[in-house]
């Protein structure tokens, strides 16, 4: 019980310095209702590539863009692969635990945080010439919720998005969203998947794609959000929440647990399922094509490089195992 106390206090209290370490922070990328910074690598206006890939990489509660970075090596595959990580970060003004506002209405309904974050969107794409069919959501804890935020308000705009110890969209909204951690509210597919339709109405497109990730000793966002986040994004995409490919040792790695659903060459939701992982960011130290990653609070090596295995399912990865 201790140990749970301390995971989620140490989940709570913000990090108050950024190092930002190779990130360059862009103050004029739009108009910004939600009141957001934004950091960027691999993106610099004056020299860039057009028709780059561009991921969006969202941090949790108590963590700032820079830690995100740190932690993951979003960068490292950046470089690597040609692609631009925009780093969206709260502010504390915004959020005294410094989470991404997922669950008040005047965030959530393209208006507030979500819409400066469409905003970040199109700077990329006017500005820097990004490629409109290659943008990616990576979302941890609040910002896997964001992820689905943005992915329900503007499904046109995301290719996929990738969902790290998340909770389904629209769970719940305002003060009872607290309610929600170390428990999972459980509903039908349909009323899971009304919840994103009835966002955008006249929406009549292709939704984003899911990867979603989920540590079975997670407490804070429930494993059990694991399977109500396949039910509402299946349901959404209108295939079965029955795996279609199952892997119970992803890369001979028994911690590791890969399920494919809809088609198996162009899987519409992916999910990996990490075993005895709590709420923290999977990797594996080292220095192979497949390894990277730090182990530090937010983290634990479970030798699963997550960050390599997403961008790969993303389709960014040029010449990886």
């Amino acid at each position: 019980m201790r140990k749970r106390i301390a995971a989620f206090i140490a989940f709570l209290v913000p990090f108050i310095i950024l190092s930002q370490n190779g990130l360059k922070e862009v103050s004029n990328f739009g108009y910004n209702p939600g009141n957001l910074s934004l950091f960027t690598y691999n993106g610099n206006e004056r020299s860039f590539t057009a028709g780059k890939p561009l991921v969006i990489a969202m941090h949790g509660c108590a963590m700032t863009a820079d830690k995100l970075c740190e932690i993951t090596d979003w960068n490292l595959l950046a470089l690597k692969n040609d692609f631009i990580v925009f780093y969206p970060q709260q502010k504390l003004i915004n959020n005294p635990s410094n989470c991404f506002n997922w669950f008040y209405e005047s965030d959530i309904n393209r208006n507030g945080e979500c819409l400066s974050i469409y905003n970040m969107i199109r700077y990329a794409l006017d500005s820097l010439k990004a490629d409109s069919t290659k943008i990616f959501l990576y979302g941890v804890s609040a910002g896997a919720c964001m992820s689905e935020v943005v992915s329900a308000n503007f499904p046109w705009l995301i290719n996929t998005a990738a969902i790290y110890a998340g909770i389904p969209y629209r769970a719940a909204t305002g003060s009872g969203a607290v309610r929600l951690l170390g428990k999972t509210q459980i509903k039908d597919a349909k009323e899971w998947g009304d919840l994103v339709r009835t966002q955008t109405p006249y929406y009549k497109g292709t939704y984003p794609k899911m990867i979603v990730l989920h540590g079975t000793e997670d407490f804070v966002t429930d494993f059990g959000y694991s399977d109500e986040i396949i039910k509402q994004w299946t349901n959404v995409h209108q295939i079965s929440d029955k795996p279609v490919v199952r892997d119970t040792a992803f890369m001979n790695n028994k911690k590791i647990q890969r399920f494919v659903y809809g088609n198996k060459s162009k899987p519409s939701l992916i999910y990996y399922k990490m075993i005895g992982l709590s709420h923290k960011i999977a990797v594996d130290i080292g220095t192979n094509e497949n390894e990277g990653g730090k182990d530090k609070l937010f983290s634990e090596d479970i030798d699963f490089f997550s960050t390599y295995y997403i961008a790969k399912d993303f389709g960014l990865i040029k010449n990886g195992k």
